[in-house]
């Protein structure tokens, strides 16, 4: 997989990853249905990551309401990622891409080779990025949750 310059009004590249609820999801099963917000995980021992997460798994039905499904991705294999998501007791499954490929594919590749990047994306029922945030400081996320609702809710 070759990587691309994701950026607000690219179109959105197809993977297929592994779910933790044994099915095989991919961004392309949504499109013409519903927005996807996506969320990387930087790494499962990050706390911000895992209160993002958490908070998306509270808000979950107002998400859906607002016409968005959520897709969160772990760069670690299935079993880890189902022990995340039971850790959490998330609504959602997520997703488990163990060699990193649509991590490298959405230019999330390690900083430095020491600090994973993350990212959180918004991608429209055409399957264009409306919105964009890559970081490798994992504190942004204590408030994205709520940014990404209003900017779902706009969408409508």
């Amino acid at each position: 997989m070759d990587s691309i310059e994701a950026k607000i009004g690219s179109f959105a590249p197809d993977f297929h990853l592994l779910a933790t609820n044994g099915q095989e999801i991919s961004l392309s099963d949504f499109r013409g249905k519903s927005n996807v917000i996506m969320f990387f995980i930087r790494e499962t021992t990050c706390p911000q990551c895992r209160t993002h997460v958490a908070q998306l798994g509270r808000m979950y039905e107002q998400f859906r309401e607002a016409g968005a499904e959520i897709i969160v991705i772990l760069g670690e294999n299935v079993e880890k990622a189902r022990e995340y998501a039971e850790g959490i007791n998330l609504p959602f499954p997520i997703l488990a891409d163990p060699g990193r490929n649509v991590y490298n594919l959405y230019e999330l590749e390690k900083y430095f080779l020491l600090f994973q990047r993350t990212a959180s994306l918004v991608v429209d029922k055409d399957g264009l990025v409306r919105y964009l945030k890559r970081t490798t400081v994992p504190n942004v996320w204590l408030q994205e949750t709520r940014e990404l609702f209003g900017f779902v809710d706009s969408l409508n």
